[in-house]
């Protein structure tokens, strides 16, 4: 339950009564509720893999992602070494 309390008030999915959250010392009541989503990402403890390629599985998070954008992500999940050595 408070996993899933602390995510909700970290995208803003509501407010604290009393007190803040802050972000790099920042109140984020003070940001841009759709920067600040678009700037957190929740990873589950969990992993799933979709029906698909790896790279359906990469762009699911954003659909219009870039061929570099997709190699990116793949190499800064430490992926990308272990995805180039597996058949077509």
């Amino acid at each position: 339950m408070l996993e899933s309390t602390v995510i909700q008030l970290i995208h803003r999915f509501y407010d604290p009564d009393s007190g803040c959250v802050l972000l790099d010392g920042q109140d984020i009541k003070t940001l841009d509720v759709a920067w600040l989503r678009s700037h957190i990402g929740i990873v589950s403890q969990e992993s799933a893999l979709f029906t698909g390629s790896i790279e359906e599985n990469i762009r699911f998070g954003k659909p219009d992602a870039t061929d570099d954008e997709v190699i990116a992500a793949a190499k800064m999940a430490n992926a990308h070494d272990f995805i180039m050595e597996l058949p077509d």
